[in-house]
């Protein structure tokens, strides 16, 4: 018996409507709507509405419906084993018994066609306690600092979004088709419905053939070019004083920390009179240990707090973060101010390429690593933790900052 309508995922009635269309079993007349309508459902660019999806199934016989992987699982085939089916089961049968080193073939074949049609395997159906032990398990990982709390959003948001689409069952054949129907349309969200996937599948199903099944998308990312510095410094000064936008903007310049990374500072990672702000994060990747700030920056972040202290006393309530704002409306100001200054954008994360750039002409490799959180944990603990070694490392990095210049050097710096 087939699930109620509102509960048929739209990838599933798109698969549909594909199937009978390409049998000419159902035409924009037979559904009551335009020939670019049509196409627009096909495409999956209209979604197709309950009225339009019960004429689809009117229109489907039984075999139409075991090729859609969402209704296989719902197809009564003992209703549809008619003379036909038993006589062609014989005919098999007889052949095999005939030629058993060819059936052995043919069987394998078959097998790999079925499954692939989303016919046979393993369906494995997703709970709302599946979803939720995956959301624990996340916030697991926030709270031991892991995970980025920005990430274990992502990872839910795209899980719930691909659960959806596979009308929370899992098979081989469905997992491999969603991600690689992706991969063509929407790179940028294969790539975190993969990661997702996977790490639902890992952590809260623990099904290693389920696991195999989940394609790798091959995507082909462009890396974002460093921008100059004479533009980070042009949005810099048009931002104004103190702010929170321009002190972000000058923390990441001054830095070359992961947008992210900077986002969840706390307030105490910030050593002003050290001019040192010390995250010391051991992810299993991303790793970041420590960077320094210029005098100017970290004067102006001083004047900062004043004004964040300032905003939070007004809202009537505190935070441990260095900036307690919504980090949508930073990028949104900053953004806006590179619309009027530049006439263009620029990537913020792009920042840490330039800084490491820059960088990369004054320290050594090693030096470099460190501050960028590349260098093996062992390394930084032994030689770069004492006083004297990290002021080195800090003459190094001041000599090298003075030649930008919204960052409280001379002359504007190499672009």
């Amino acid at each position: 018996m087939l699930p109620e309508p509102s509960r048929i995922p739209q990838e599933a009635r798109r698969r549909l409507l594909e199937v009978l269309a390409s049998k000419g079993k159902v035409k924009p007349k037979d559904l009551g709507v335009s020939r670019a309508y049509f196409y627009q459902m096909r495409k999956g660019i209209r979604p197709i509405p309950d009225a339009i999806l019960e004429r689809l199934l009117e229109a489907a016989s039984d075999d139409d419906l075991a090729r859609v992987p969402f209704f296989a699982p719902h197809v009564d085939y003992k209703r549809i084993r008619g003379y036909d089916v038993d006589r062609l089961v014989r005919l098999i049968v007889e052949w095999a018994r005939a030629n058993p080193a060819s059936a052995k073939v043919l069987l394998d074949s078959l097998s790999t066609e079925l499954e692939r049609l989303g016919l046979v395997g393993k369906a494995v159906r997703v709970t709302r306690e599946h979803v939720e032990e995956f959301k624990s398990y996340l916030e697991a990982r926030v709270k031991s600092g892991d995970l980025d709390p920005e990430t274990a959003s992502d990872r839910l948001r795209y899980l719930r979004l691909a659960l959806e689409e596979l009308g929370y069952v899992l098979t081989r054949q469905n997992l491999r088709s969603l991600v690689r129907r992706l991969q063509a349309e929407q790179p940028g969200v294969a790539d975190h419905v993969y990661k997702s996937l996977r790490l639902f599948v890992k952590e809260i199903l623990q099904d290693r053939e389920l696991l195999e099944a989940i394609p790798f998308p091959r995507t082909r990312w462009s890396t974002p070019e460093a921008p100059s510095w004479e533009a980070i410094c042009r949005v810099i000064e048009a931002l104004p004083y103190a702010s929170a936008p321009r002190a972000f903007l000058l923390l990441l310049a001054s830095t070359g920390l992961r947008v992210e990374t900077a986002y969840n500072l706390s307030l105490e990672s910030l050593r002003l009179p050290e001019r040192l702000v010390w995250v010391w994060s051991l992810k299993r990747s991303k790793r970041t240990y420590f960077s320094f700030i210029t005098q100017s920056v970290a004067e102006e972040l001083s004047a900062y707090l004043e004004v964040r202290r300032g905003h939070l006393d007004v809202l009537g309530r505190s935070s441990d973060k260095l900036f307690p704002f919504k980090p949508r409306s930073l990028r949104q100001t900053i953004y806006q101010v590179m619309d009027q200054e530049l006439g263009y954008r620029f990537q913020l994360k792009a920042i840490r390429k330039r800084v490491a750039e820059h960088l990369s002409h004054h320290l050594s490799t090693l030096e470099l690593q460190v501050l960028l959180g590349h260098a093996p944990r062992e390394v930084v603990e032994k030689h770069y933790l004492l006083r004297d070694q990290i002021e080195d490392l800090r003459r190094k990095y001041d000599l090298a900052m003075s030649h930008v210049p919204c960052l409280g050097g001379g002359e504007r710096g190499e672009a």
